[in-house]
């Protein structure tokens, strides 16, 4: 087997799921990735596969087989996370975030959901409204000037779009909050309302503000409701484009998955098909609070995305143990290793 052929389809997969994680935790536009990389990586697969019918033909079975046992999975796995989505025991539906992130709104989405979460605090009784205010503005406090700056730009813009009634309420209470903090502390929030004030334009932050007290996913999820269309309707995107975008992605994504079970395990077996599904799950459960920092997920969250993730492996199971042939599953690495 040519393991060096091998070993760059894989790597080739592996970067439509990497964008992703990349955009949301480190900042990087996956947009700007695509182009960097996307893009020449995709020639450089095809260029691959063209090598591999050459002299490699069972590997080309193997990424086809992968391909249609991923794309069968997403659609069980949809079938199980869109009751969830509609039951509430998601934050919102994740392909239609992953289109925001892929025709570049993220940032807008992110100014919008900071104004929303200020028009949610100003309802709220005086004492709930004060200790959430304390908790936010000593964090901001603490943040890195460039990222306190930007919270704070959300913030003034979110108290600018309230009544007048709520906006004075707010600020008496914010401003309440400022007398009582270290001299530092308070320095440093009145410095970021400043420059706040005095920018009225200037392009928004990509990066996702870090270091704010964590919301409730329930109540994440009643702000995204709102942000999110409101976005849409800012740029002139429909929701059939944002949908188009993120379910192709989550396709490829789930395309992915599929090419990597059969590339590393062949015709494999019921016990390592449910093991891939649970490590993609555990994955999963452990990248989400640095991808969406702004959430505190309940207890009970992983219960859905784990009966979704095994219902998604029972065609990567069914393919590699009965479509799969022997010769084909020697080109894999399980079959390489255990002959």
């Amino acid at each position: 087997m040519d393991w060096k052929l091998w070993s760059l389809i894989l790597v080739l997969m592996g970067m439509r799921v990497a964008s992703l994680v990349i955009d949301r935790i480190f900042g990087l536009q996956a947009r700007r990735l695509w182009l960097v990389a996307g893009i020449p990586g995709l020639i450089v697969f095809g260029i691959a596969i063209g090598f591999a019918l050459v002299g490699e033909r069972d590997l080309v079975g193997l990424v086809l087989w992968g391909a249609l046992a991923g794309f069968l999975g997403t659609v069980l796995l949809d079938a199980v996370r869109l009751v969830g989505v509609r039951l509430g025991a998601f934050p919102l539906d994740m392909p239609e975030m992953f289109g925001m992130i892929a025709l570049g709104l993220a940032p807008r989405l992110q100014r919008n959901m900071m104004k929303e979460v200020v028009a949610q605090t100003a309802t709220l009784p005086e004492a709930e409204r004060r200790g959430l205010l304390e908790a936010r503005l000593k964090a901001i406090a603490r943040m890195p000037g460039e990222r306190r700056q930007t919270v704070m730009k959300g913030m003034m813009a979110g108290l600018a779009e309230l009544s007048e009634a709520r906006r004075q309420s707010m600020l008496q209470t914010q401003m309440s909050i400022m007398t009582e903090l270290p001299a530092g502390q308070r320095r440093a929030l009145m410095a970021a309302m400043d420059k706040a004030m005095a920018e009225t334009n200037g392009n928004l932050p990509y990066a996702q503000p870090r270091g704010m007290p964590r919301i409730p996913m329930a109540t994440f999820r009643q702000l995204a409701n709102r942000a999110m269309p409101r976005t849409q309707k800012e740029a002139g995107c429909s929701l059939a484009k944002v949908r188009f975008a993120g379910y192709l992605w989550h396709f490829v994504i789930g395309i992915t998955f599929g090419i990597s079970y059969t590339m590393l395990f062949g015709q494999g077996s019921w016990g390592l098909a449910i093991f891939w599904g649970i490590f993609i799950w555990l994955t999963m459960m452990v990248l989400m609070p640095p991808m969406m920092p702004m959430i505190r997920f309940p207890g009970w969250f992983p219960g859905v995305p784990l009966i979704a993730h095994v219902v998604m492996v029972v065609p990567f199971g069914l393919i590699s143990l009965y479509l799969i042939s022997d010769v084909a599953h020697l080109h894999s690495l399980l079959g390489a290793l255990v002959r």
